[in-house]
């Protein structure tokens, strides 16, 4: 899988302190993936902050080449349908 980033995933990325390597991570071993709007998929995992586990959701789309689209982490994982 070859990977890409929006000019727009790369500036939340900095934002928010968001690795390449912890974003590949979760496209490779999502813990779950779900459709998005226009065909994309967001993938989810687990990152950690301040030692606190948070939701990485990455929205992408492609196959072979992957396009990320913009990056979140998010402590509300029940609003994402993840539970702990």
């Amino acid at each position: 899988m070859t990977l890409d980033y929006t000019r727009h995933a790369l500036a939340r990325m900095a934002e928010r302190g968001i690795s390449r390597k912890e974003v590949e991570e979760t496209l490779l071993n999502p813990i779950r993936k779900v459709p998005a709007d226009h065909g994309r998929t967001e993938s989810q995992g687990f990152i950690e902050r301040a030692g606190k586990k948070q939701l990485l959701r990455v929205l992408s789309e492609g196959q072979s080449v992957v396009l990320v689209i913009t990056v979140v982490a998010t402590s509300k994982f029940e609003k994402y349908g993840v539970s702990l």
